[in-house]
């Protein structure tokens, strides 16, 4: 009994080991992008830090801002990249990523997934960007070998938090999107959500939101991120 036990301890640890090993292998195109996120974001801390010269700032008093005119305090559209002059760009600035937008005439897995091999898709029964409600589906994660180069293009969503920016640029329009929320959820048929159930379309406001796979590596559960337009 002694000896099985033994045993099953040990086929257990190799099979962990190995689980874990092909785990990482299979993701190692999100775990980069992670990482090197993680890695980037700490040296751009430490350099600001380390640079910044200590000071002492009087509080000053808010004045009230008028809203009567909103189109004053509008932000400024940024500035066109070259390649949306000849294809659909979604950019997430906060990553410096950009990747092609591709529509498909159906909900045929098949056609997603091959568009997704190219970029990011919008779902095609939901409105184009600068509409009232857009979905774009994008990778976390596709084993290494596959084609394509946006394997890992959504691995950083759950990196967004509210007030971020997400930049479309839409027939040459440039869109000016703001996180708002954040969820993640179990899809149907694993699970009772729909990406409209958990952030319904709302008439009075054009909403955007970017889904992916949950966790990174993992077909289970989708992580949504909720946008609004606040300025096209």
């Amino acid at each position: 009994m002694k000896k099985l036990l033994v045993n099953l301890k040990r086929l257990f640890i190799i099979f962990s080991v190995c689980f874990t090993v092909l785990f990482l292998l299979f993701s190692i195109n999100a775990i980069y992008s992670i990482t090197a996120y993680k890695i980037k974001n700490w040296k751009d801390n430490f350099l600001f830090n380390l640079k910044r010269p200590i000071t002492f700032t009087p509080k000053i008093e808010t004045p009230a801002i008028n809203n009567s005119n909103p189109m004053i305090f509008r932000e400024a559209l940024p500035e066109i990249p070259e390649t949306a002059f000849t294809q659909d760009l979604l950019v997430l600035p906060k990553f410096d990523i950009q990747a092609p937008i591709w529509t498909v005439d159906s909900e045929s897995k098949t056609k997603i997934y091959d568009s997704l091999k190219k970029g990011v898709v919008i779902y095609p029964t939901t409105s184009y960007p600068g509409g009232e409600y857009s979905i774009i589906l994008g990778h976390s994660s596709r084993y290494p070998w596959e084609p394509g180069k946006y394997k890992a293009v959504f691995s950083l969503l759950n990196e967004l938090v509210s007030g971020d920016r997400i930049y479309v640029f839409w027939k040459q329009k440039p869109l000016v999107y703001e996180v708002v929320d954040k969820e993640i959820f179990l899809p149907y048929p694993k699970g009772e959500w729909y990406t409209e159930n958990v952030f319904p379309p709302n008439s009075s406001e054009k909403t955007l939101i970017l889904q992916s796979c949950w966790p990174v590596g993992v077909d289970y559960k989708r992580i949504a991120i909720k946008a609004k337009l606040i300025n096209w």
